[in-house]
């Protein structure tokens, strides 16, 4: 094995499914996956779950972690720039070069990162047309690094990405990042309804008069995703009934909230959490809250809704597309207005078995629009591995 190839051991439900001797082969390419937390880590690990059931022969490639394994086949030595931590290839070009020559499509994730960009560049040298997935709306970042995502990240979109896109086949799995693409890097994105898996059934849950309200938010923790807004909106919630807010996930906020928690009983810090135990968590809530300035698909709120949990969230993204039904349209609220998101929390308490069941029907709508992202992916592959034979017999 190369020195710059490293296999790492595979923790992937899609390995379970041994392809066919004659299946059509796929390389998934993302700079991070799990445990890596994050929206793209969870769609790298449902994607090659539901492509390798529907015949294809799935391979990961990641940037090498700092520490621990990564759930890929293969990584490539990475160094990370400080102080974000973005990833920066270093080695294993032999790696990435052959991988993809043996794929018949090549699918990579996330505009943002280097590894994605080389691959689509690397696919097009090789014959091969990969599918490009844009995970983001494509808004300004505007509550970002001024250094890393306002002016280095711009530039680097002007200079590679742009390449890249037209170079590859955009998919994007938010209709907001359908017409972000288009302002933000003039393509046209195939839209791709991201592809739910299967998710636990929602428990039976009802609320006293006088019970605590138990909210649960997941998420980064970082300024775009605002949860230091949530404490702000539980404090209002608080003001007319008792309240919890338990807040999952990590990221550079998490100093600045556990001084919060200091003297916040009712504020819990709960960490990074497996996606099994953060699905438990948003059931054994009342109500998940999500308080993002900028987002897209907001897998933390679609999730939940897809099991008729009750949520509140802000206006970004797709988040108002998933309140299906018109009767719900009133707990997606306005950006940074928790006066908005506390008075939308404390209605739903006034009637919350109603509600409930308001929620649970607008879940199988929910699920309905969604069942087909797994094949319309799979057709994207499709059309991506004719291009490869097509390229092959040239």
């Amino acid at each position: 094995m190369p020195a710059q190839e490293k296999a790492v051991p595979a923790r992937r439900r899609h390995l379970d499914l041994a392809p066919a001797p004659d299946a059509r082969r796929a390389l998934i390419v993302s700079s991070f996956v799990l445990p890596h937390a994050g929206g793209v880590e969870q769609f790298v690990d449902t994607a090659a779950a539901l492509l390798s059931e529907r015949g294809w022969a799935i391979r990961v490639l990641a940037c090498r972690p700092r520490e621990g394994t990564a759930a890929a086949d293969v990584t490539i030595p990475t160094y990370f720039l400080p102080p974000g931590g973005w990833p920066v290839p270093v080695g294993g070009w032999r790696a990435l070069w052959q991988e993809i020559g043996r794929a018949d499509a090549v699918v990579v994730n996330g505009s943002r990162n280097l590894l994605p960009n080389i691959a689509a560049l690397v696919a097009r040298l090789r014959g091969r047309r990969a599918i490009f997935v844009l995970h983001g709306s494509g808004a300004p970042f505007t509550t970002s690094s001024f250094v890393y995502h306002r002016l280095l990240g711009s530039a680097f979109e002007w200079l590679v990405v742009r390449v890249a896109l037209r170079l590859s086949l955009p998919a994007s799995l938010s209709r907001a990042g359908v017409g972000g693409a288009r302002r933000r890097y003039g393509v046209e994105a195939a839209h791709v309804p991201y592809p739910l898996r299967d998710l636990p059934p929602a428990s039976p849950r009802s609320l006293g008069p006088d019970e605590p309200l138990r909210i649960v938010w997941v998420g980064r923790l970082y300024p775009e995703k605002n949860p230091l807004l949530a404490v702000e909106v539980v404090e209002r919630v608080r003001r007319r009934r008792d309240a919890t807010l338990h807040i999952y996930g990590s990221g550079v906020l998490w100093d600045e909230l556990w001084r919060l928690a200091r003297n916040r009983p009712w504020l819990a810090l709960c960490g990074p959490r497996s996606w099994n135990e953060v699905q438990a968590a948003q059931d054994a809530g009342h109500v998940c809250l999500s308080t993002s300035l900028r987002d897209a698909t907001q897998i933390a709120i679609l999730e939940p809704l897809a099991r008729g949990i009750p949520v509140v969230s802000t206006r970004v993204g797709d988040a108002p597309a998933h309140y299906v039904s018109a009767s719900l349209q009133s707990f997606c609220v306005d950006v940074a207005d928790p006066d908005a998101a506390a008075a939308a929390i404390l209605a739903l308490t006034s009637s919350y078995a109603q509600h409930r069941e308001e929620f649970a029907a607008n879940s199988d709508q929910l699920r309905t629009r969604h069942e087909c992202g797994p094949e319309r992916l799979s057709s994207l592959l499709e059309i991506a591995a004719l291009a490869s034979r097509a390229s092959d017999r040239a």
